[in-house]
């Protein structure tokens, strides 16, 4: 099954994707989506055009992306639900099943722990898909962990096409 991992970012998305078979994963591609148009919707509309490009040339069958958590500010949190609802119709519109995880079940599947931090996470994605390397940017990394929790869990939230409406 390929899968994409989506950490949502109003000027800055990560995503990686992976390919999970019979209990291995496999790195495909990981990058960001970026955008710093001044005007909120051409910001919103380079994302979902990027996420688009992206999904059509690897062709996930299914993406899992951050929900949404508490915020001290109110207004990073509507924000950051506006761009998860770009996403979330980039995805579904390309057929994807989505799935919600929060950051606490990212890290408990990754790590082992909850309250691990960004560089625990890091290094527990480049141990888990045996990469050399990674982007030292948390973007890309926590996309990873995503797309490496719905491997290990794929029971959550799950949204589809058919009448939007969760399943």
């Amino acid at each position: 099954m390929r899968i994409i991992g989506i950490d949502p970012g109003t000027y800055r998305t990560g995503y990686g994707i992976i390919d999970s078979i019979r209990g291995e994963n496999f790195l495909v591609e990981c990058g960001c989506l970026e955008s710093r148009a001044e005007h909120t919707s051409a910001r919103y509309f380079s994302i979902y055009e990027q996420l688009v490009s992206v999904i059509k040339q690897f062709q996930p069958q299914c993406c899992s992306i951050e929900s949404t958590f508490y915020y001290k500010n109110q207004k990073v949190v509507m924000r950051l639900g506006e761009v998860r609802g770009v996403l979330i119709l980039s995805a579904v519109q390309a057929g994807c099943d989505v799935y919600e995880y929060s950051p606490l079940e990212v890290k408990q599947s990754v790590v082992g722990y909850g309250r691990a931090d960004k560089d625990q996470v890091r290094k527990m994605v480049k141990a888990l898909l045996s990469l050399r390397s990674l982007q030292k940017e948390s973007d890309v990394s926590d996309a990873l962990a995503l797309a490496l929790c719905h491997a290990h869990n794929k029971n959550s939230i799950r949204y589809q096409l058919t009448k939007g409406a969760k399943v």
